[in-house]
This record gives C-alpha cells, sequence and structure tokens, in this order.
C-alpha cells in the first residue's frame, strides 16, 4: 500500500510541475506578443520594462544592442518596424529561465531604407522579482 501511495504522490507532483510549467509558457509567449507590440508601436515605456537592464539584442547584420542603443534605435525611428510575424515559435522552460525558439517574417525601415527579414531567431528570458525579462536575443537570416 505504502510503495503505491508513493507512486501517486510522485505522479501528483509531476502533474503539478507540468501545471506550472504551462503557466510559464504562457507568461512567456504573453511577453513574447508585448515585445512585439511594444516594437510595433515604439513604446519606451513598455521596451524599457520588457528588457533586462544588460539585454544583449543581435541583428542578423551582426550589430548587438544594448537595452537603451536598442530602445532609442527605435523611438529615433532608426529602426522602424512595420510588421512582425512569427511562427513556429517553442518555448522551454528551465526553472527561472525560458528559452525561445521561432522563425519571423519581419519588415521594417532600417537607416532609412526598407528591409524584409526572413529570420529565425533564439530569445533568452530570465525571470526577475516575479516577472520575465529578455536577457538576449540573436537572430539569424533564413535561406531564401
Amino acid at each position: 500500500m505504502r510503495k503505491y501511495l508513493i507512486i501517486a504522490f510522485f505522479l501528483l507532483h509531476l502533474q503539478v510541475q507540468a501545471q506550472d510549467t504551462n503557466a510559464q509558457k504562457m507568461e512567456v509567449m504573453m511577453k513574447m506578443a508585448s515585445l512585439r507590440n511594444a516594437l510595433l508601436s515604439k513604446d519606451s515605456i513598455a521596451l524599457s520594462s520588457l528588457l533586462s537592464d544588460d539585454v544583449t539584442y543581435g541583428h542578423t547584420n551582426g550589430i548587438i544592442q544594448t537595452k537603451s542603443q536598442l530602445i532609442h534605435s527605435v523611438m529615433s525611428g532608426e529602426q522602424d518596424y512595420k510588421s512582425i510575424t512569427p511562427s513556429d515559435m517553442n518555448v522551454r522552460i528551465y526553472n527561472e529561465t525560458a528559452v525561445v525558439t521561432m522563425k519571423s517574417k519581419t519588415n521594417l525601415i532600417y537607416s532609412g531604407k526598407p528591409l524584409d527579414l526572413n529570420m529565425y531567431i533564439t530569445l533568452v528570458w530570465i525571470k526577475l522579482n516575479s516577472d520575465w525579462k529578455l536577457e538576449a536575443r540573436q537572430s539569424v537570416k533564413l535561406p531564401e
């Protein structure tokens, strides 16, 4: 009987962990949507809230931006996002860290020139004070 109670407790523990992981995945997906909206609407307050203070935001051209550089570039119009269409998003949770991989078709004006990108992106989110913050992002161009 004791053996069955231990197995039942273990299975219940796994189910609770799975529910917690699913809730965290949903939180991160909501943060992903908020990041997309903040970039499209040039919302510096939202961007500041979503990005960790020491974020590294890597682009397909090799440029890596800090938090202040990214926000300045978006607000000044140097990076003027017109559309961001994510697909094939996969969110994996590791305790207080989330790794998101996805494809994205993004249209923007970069330094005054139209740019259409088809990318594969990896984003790393960390949980700080019960809130998910973007810690790192890197993208590469997908073959045409």
